[in-house]
């Protein structure tokens, strides 16, 4: 059984060590994507692959006959064609559990950076060599007291909710599937998506990617939220009409946004570089050292429970 990894992640010597003595496996020498030609050469006689942020369609699942299973690296799967790995046998992992915690310390990161200004703060002090000291100087907000919105309540979202608690938050969501049970042992109330747009100081994103989601915050409903509200993404960046959030940021119709992914990515929509009450991050929500070598082991274990069903069962 070959396996195919198509870039080099952290703690992968050591999770490879963990795999059946009879696997063949070859790794991408490097971080940076393959080319798709490389990717198709390299993949080719793979049985399984671990896929790192690559893109794999119908023609790609065809020239790789041999393909029982796809990895993938982390918790969302749009860059993967779900229809037409099931219409060739092919199994789909994704990574559930290990990204939860990281992610959603980014999240109240970004929080935090925009509600205190400190990204603000941090170019003053450099631009300001010594700074005048005043009473109002970068005045933000207090975190206590505050609703956040949590859009999509999944592991990401609850865990999210779980650390706004700590800072005395109030806590609503919005998801298309109610949970009550957890509404009932969290004291989280739940609130239609118009509402809580309206109501939240935050709203934090956590839905998946794809058609069904796309733009979901838009023009109307950035209208909808309150002129000292804060948008944070870590869904998504198709989420959210990017065009929109940074005319609603220029016109200060809302307060500021705090965004770790985006709707062209990697590219960036140029308005946003420029605004001050913008918080940017490559897409780093799972980048920690901790959660990529839980990521990799995962990852290598998904692969196994398929292709050596045996093993994964001792």
């Amino acid at each position: 059984m070959k396996i195919a990894v198509t870039k080099r992640v952290p703690g992968l010597d050591e999770a490879l060590k963990e795999l059946p003595t009879d696997a063949d496996v070859w790794v991408h020498s490097s971080e940076t994507a393959l080319e798709r030609d490389e990717l198709a050469e390299a993949v080719h006689d793979a049985h399984g692959v671990l896929v790192v942020g690559d893109r794999f369609d119908a023609e790609l699942m065809d020239a790789s006959p041999h393909l029982k299973v796809l990895s993938n690296y982390g918790v969302g799967v749009d860059n993967i064609d779900l229809d037409a790995a099931a219409a060739r046998g092919i199994a789909v992992t994704n990574l559930p559990h290990e990204v939860t915690y990281s992610t959603a310390e980014l999240a109240m990161a970004l929080l935090l950076a925009c509600v205190r200004r400190i990204p603000e703060a941090d170019q003053f002090v450099r631009t300001h060599n010594p700074f005048s000291w005043t009473p109002t100087i970068i005045m933000g907000d207090n975190l206590q007291g505050k609703t956040i919105g949590i859009v999509g309540f999944g592991r990401i979202g609850q865990r999210v909710a779980k650390m706004a608690k700590a800072f005395d938050m109030r806590i609503v969501y919005y998801s298309r599937t109610r949970k009550r049970d957890v509404e009932e042992t969290t004291g989280v109330g739940y609130l239609d998506l118009p509402d809580l747009l309206r109501r939240a100081d935050v709203v934090s994103l956590h839905i998946p990617g794809g058609e069904d989601t796309k733009h979901l915050i838009g023009a109307p409903e950035l209208a909808m939220m309150a002129p000292n509200a804060i948008l944070v993404n870590l869904a998504r960046g198709t989420v959210v009409d990017e065009e929109a959030l940074a005319d609603a940021l220029e016109a200060g119709s809302i307060r500021a946004a705090g965004l770790d992914v985006f709707e062209n990515e990697p590219a960036v929509n140029t308005k946003l570089t420029t605004l001050p009450n913008v918080v940017l991050t490559p897409h780093i929500g799972t980048t920690t050292w901790q959660a990529r070598e839980a990521m990799t082991k995962g990852a290598l274990a998904n692969i196994v429970s398929t292709l050596w069903p045996e093993e994964a069962g001792q």
